[in-house]
């Protein structure tokens, strides 16, 4: 099953909502990585800010997420809604990404990236030590994606996973991966892969206090 992230296309970036004007007051640039887990968790929290999910392509290339971004503040500034941002500060584009959020006036967390932003960054640091990459399964989809696109090959995903150790997945319980994709992404990078059950209680305190 193709995860939602590969259907994107840049003219997706537009904010939407079925809601009120009213409720639409801030609206959200996000990486398409946690699509999954944020329309659950904003669901659950009875939330409803715009979205402007950027393409899944800004992880392979600091101009594209330039790009990206520039193009969804253009567009929430059209509309005048506050900007929130569900990026990683240190996620790569061509200026530092806590330079464009002040330029805009907008909101980001502290967190250097989406698995910070989901578990947090102690957690996170933890789990990484031995050489251990921690990844979600809507990681796992985008570079399966990735590979499709052409934007990586098979031996682009080797060389850059085949340096750790372990590659655990953490498995939020919104679209887990079943054995036969494990299976498969052991196949194409070689590397043991664990499964490790995590909660969004972390995700969900965080989306409390950006959308606030």
């Amino acid at each position: 099953m193709q995860n939602q992230i590969s259907k994107q296309s840049e003219t997706d970036t537009l904010c939407h909502s079925n809601v009120s004007e009213k409720e639409q007051d801030k609206c959200l640039i996000a990486c398409p990585i946690f699509r999954q887990e944020l329309e659950a968790m904003l669901e659950e929290l009875g939330l409803a800010p715009r979205i402007s999910y950027m393409h899944y392509t800004i992880h392979n290339s600091p101009t594209i997420m330039a790009e990206q971004l520039q193009t969804s503040i253009d567009k929430v500034s059209a509309t005048g809604a506050d900007v929130r941002f569900l990026v990683g500060k240190h996620c790569k584009g061509k200026r530092d990404i806590s330079e464009v959020v002040e330029d805009c006036g907008g909101k980001i967390p502290q967190a250097r990236n989406c698995i910070d932003m989901l578990i947090g960054n102690e957690m996170a640091r933890d789990l990484q030590k031995d050489r251990t990459s921690l990844m979600t399964p809507a990681w796992i989809r985008m570079i399966n994606q990735s590979i499709r696109d052409g934007q990586w090959s098979v031996t682009d995903a080797r060389l850059n996973l085949g340096w750790y150790n372990k590659i655990l997945i953490l498995d939020t319980g919104v679209e887990p991966l079943n054995d036969e994709q494990i299976m498969e992404f052991y196949d194409l990078t070689q590397v043991e892969i664990e499964i490790l059950p995590v909660d969004l209680t972390h995700f969900k305190g965080l989306l409390q206090d950006l959308l606030q």
